[in-house]
């Protein structure tokens, strides 16, 4: 009997009938609790349902059971990497290892753990490890390839590439990179022999949006611009056929709208002035549209000894998330802030930001993300004594740089697969901005991107005398910094160890028959931000 409730429980998950594969499994261990492969499926299973504290339950009985079964002592680590417990998801997959040295999942899971941790050295080493045991692991290779790129280590993308032809040939994984590679040269021509010979599966889709995007940006760096919009078309058609039935992009349109209705109809009491209770100093906050420069300035503001930048987390957006749900997404409660909500809010934002670096009472923290511009009001009324550092562009190399780029998929992102809706969006979050500037008595520092490039001295001085911090020459050597940084999780990362260039300022106007649709809105903000 127990034999056939297996053979069911094993063809319902084969088929991925999960729910029915759980329940007949559950009737395996009824009968005979002592199977440790059963407990590990079920583990595997909640895995996939998300509810991974039950997993950890199966796990953990597997191994109680056998306590060299390597393959659950590694789940066992997965779980706990999935629950942001690093430090129990590394002791279970080196136990996996210890008890069988030739598990390439459990190598593979450290790799990837340690190039999230941005731990570049032992990343490389345990990728390395998966492919020395599984020649054929392609995953491996890709994460190896990608860790290369993402930290500009182009020398070793290079050998690396090498070594990869000689084992693997000129398989496209392995092309793509090469592609890749001769862009990040300058070899313009040589990426775009490679890249448009090189073919994959349209269901993988994510490489073939990149792939057009850096063919669309080789044929503009050689003044083929009607060539490159075409490819940046069909990059962001992709990014749209495949996301727009999963993602909303009007919600994030209604997000600020939502806000524009409230702040331009409703003034708040004021400024919360309660005692802050710890000597920790209100973060400072830079913001702008995307693709405004803010990249450029965490580069250089990083540099400064006094300065630490942490790179688009989601501190606000999860500061923002807790706050909705107690205030019911209502603002105007907003105006009833008491001194123990105060105090809890801004601990909930210090206690996350806590998990991505060292408090150090004498360094200024800046959190770049540049769509917190969005939640101004929010951020305001819980740190009163916050500052901003604005970024501006021309509008027009905003909206096209927005449009030139492959994104990462969200709500707002979404709205950049065409010039018309990446105008739109641009037009909403400058009219939240502008009544956030005309509403609170916000501390805030406009910079332009075309002025850091054209007088850097100046306007970095000027930024630095905002943050009340003395000049130090080490700003001006920003892309040195940008090398030693690892992994950078912007799209902006192929930039950032290059010394400042003017070819991005008007780059619009190689594309100025496209703009006609959005060039009254994009007028406006001109004269606006007087440009």
């Amino acid at each position: 009997m127990i034999q056939k409730k297996l053979d069911s429980a094993q063809n319902a998950l084969k088929n991925k009938d999960f729910k029915k594969a759980k329940k007949l499994f559950e009737e395996v261990i009824s009968i005979n609790p002592k199977l440790p492969a059963v407990h590990n499926i079920l583990g595997n299973i909640e895995l996939n349902f998300g509810n991974l504290k039950e997993s950890i339950k199966f796990f953990q009985k597997a191994i109680e059971l056998k306590p060299n079964f390597s393959g659950a002592l590694c789940n066992l680590g997965l779980a706990f990497k999935r629950l942001k417990n690093e430090k129990l998801a590394i002791n279970n997959y080196l136990k996996a290892i210890n008890v069988d040295p030739k598990n390439h999942i459990a190598y593979f899971n450290l790799g990837n753990l340690y190039k999230e941790k941005n731990d570049l050295d032992n990343a490389e080493k345990f990728f390395e490890k998966v492919i020395g045991l599984v020649p054929s692991m392609l995953e491996a290779y890709d994460n190896l390839f990608e860790l290369y790129d993402k930290s500009n280590q182009l020398n070793k993308l290079n050998n690396f590439l090498t070594n990869t032809k000689t084992n693997l040939g000129e398989i496209p994984l392995v092309k793509y990179f090469s592609g890749i590679y001769e862009y990040r040269k300058k070899n313009y021509l040589k990426a775009i022999d490679i890249l448009e010979s090189t073919e994959f599966s349209s269901k993988d889709f994510n490489r073939n949006a990149i792939k057009y995007e850096i063919l669309a940006q080789s044929y503009d760096a050689i003044g083929k611009y009607n060539k490159a919009y075409k490819y940046f078309v069909d990059s962001n058609n992709i990014f749209k056929n495949v996301y727009e039935k999963q993602i909303d992009k009007n919600y994030y349109i209604e997000h600020v709208e939502k806000r524009i209705n409230f702040f331009s109809n409703n003034i708040l009491k004021g400024q919360n002035s309660f005692n802050i209770k710890k000597k920790i100093n209100d973060p400072v906050f830079l913001i702008g549209f995307p693709r405004s420069g803010t990249t450029l300035l965490d580069s250089i503001l990083r540099s400064h000894n006094s300065i630490d930048v942490l790179e688009e987390k989601p501190l606000v957006e999860n500061f923002i998330k807790d706050l909705e749900q107690k205030i019911n997404k209502d603002f105007s409660k907003l105006n009833n802030i008491d001194e123990n909500f105060f105090s809890e809010m801004r601990e909930k934002y210090f206690n996350d930001r806590n998990k991505y670096i060292k408090f150090d009472k004498d360094k200024i923290f800046i959190d770049k993300l540049p769509l917190n511009i969005v939640h101004v009001a929010e951020i305001f009324s819980f740190f009163p004594n916050s500052k901003f550092i604005l970024a501006l562009r021309n509008p027009y190399d905003v909206v096209l740089s927005c449009f030139m780029q492959y994104f990462g998929a969200n709500s707002a992102m979404l709205n950049f697969t065409s010039l018309k809706d990446t105008a739109k969006l641009y037009d909403l979050v400058m009219s939240l901005w502008l009544i956030y500037f005309e509403k609170f008595p916000i501390k805030v520092h406009k910079i332009k991107y075309e002025q850091i490039v054209q007088d850097f001295d100046q306007s970095v001085s000027k930024l630095l005398s905002f943050l009340e911090l003395k000049w130090s020459d080490n700003v001006k050597e920003f892309y040195k910094t940008a090398e030693r940084r690892g992994i950078v999780n912007t799209p902006s990362y192929r930039q950032i160890n290059q010394p400042l260039y003017k070819k991005s300022i008007e780059r619009w106007k190689n594309y100025e028959g496209e703009f006609s649709e959005v060039k009254q809105i994009l007028d406006k903000w001109k004269q606006i931000f007087n440009y």
